[in-house]
């Protein structure tokens, strides 16, 4: 049994999800009423639906939220979700929660969304199947909320810890051990690949340097041949002209050496 939730200490949002006009037969004719249907909450847990009729609106909206406040529930959530999936069921209405991811939103219509987002449940599917009347729907999700279990009362009822219903392991060391598998798969990946990059960074500066010594000692070498060619003196037998068979005479002419 739910504990008495003290209205007075949250900052509750009121929302009207029905009115209706209703009328009474009697011995002098009709009595004419509205009844609206307001659902409260304070988008942190926090929700209630109330019931109220007058002959004016107004104070059937009062009567309304007085209402709901008295019967504040509280959800138990898992992050931004629902913990399990639940049927709820009031008269004719059936309305089926299912938790949803994170990023999922609130997928719901009619009164059924209203009392999802004032409950301050984020991601969750709901699907009507029962009755589309407002009241019953925005009841019916009132039934299938209280009726959500969280991990430790599950456990707790069946004499059990939580790592056994979870499993031998437990979900949650799982995903730690998931988590810590994929950032050590991710960090060796990372050095891998900037080892790699200094390996190749390495030889590139081998490389270049190995051609900028190469080129002096080139520069160096044909200097020195050159030199070399210039000390070196020219042999005599380079100098000697060979003698020409041809003489000149002063007279102009030309005769041969051979008598």
């Amino acid at each position: 049994m739910q504990k008495t939730i003290d209205a007075s200490k949250l900052e509750l949002k009121e929302s009207i999800v029905n009115i209706r006009r209703v009328a009474k037969t009697v011995k002098g004719g009709r009595n004419m009423r509205f009844s609206v249907t307001v659902v409260v909450g304070d988008g942190e847990g926090h929700v209630g639906v109330g019931l109220g009729k007058a002959r004016e609106i107004p104070e059937a909206v009062r009567k309304a939220i007085e209402d709901a406040k008295k019967k504040l529930i509280l959800v138990p959530m898992v992050r931004t979700t629902i913990p399990h999936k639940i049927l709820g069921i009031f008269g004719a209405g059936k309305v089926l929660l299912m938790p949803g991811s994170e990023g999922t939103g609130v997928i719901a219509g009619s009164s059924v969304r209203t009392v999802l987002e004032l409950a301050g449940v984020k991601d969750v599917r709901a699907k009507s199947i029962g009755s589309n009347n407002a009241g019953n729907m925005a009841y019916a999700t009132i039934e299938g909320l209280k009726g959500l279990k969280t991990l430790s009362e599950v456990s707790r009822l069946r004499g059990k810890t939580k790592e056994e219903i979870l499993g031998k392991t437990g979900m949650v060391e799982r995903l730690e051990k998931v988590e810590d598998t994929e950032a050590e798969n991710i960090e060796g990946t990372v050095l891998s690949v900037s080892e790699e990059a200094n390996a190749a960074t390495a030889e590139a500066e081998e490389n270049i340097e190995g051609t900028v010594l190469s080129v002096p000692e080139e520069v160096e070498a044909a200097a020195g041949e050159a030199e070399e060619e210039k000390e070196s003196p020219v042999p005599s037998e380079e100098l000697s002209e060979e003698p020409s068979d041809t003489t000149v005479t002063p007279e102009g002419g030309e005769a041969n050496g051979e008598d």
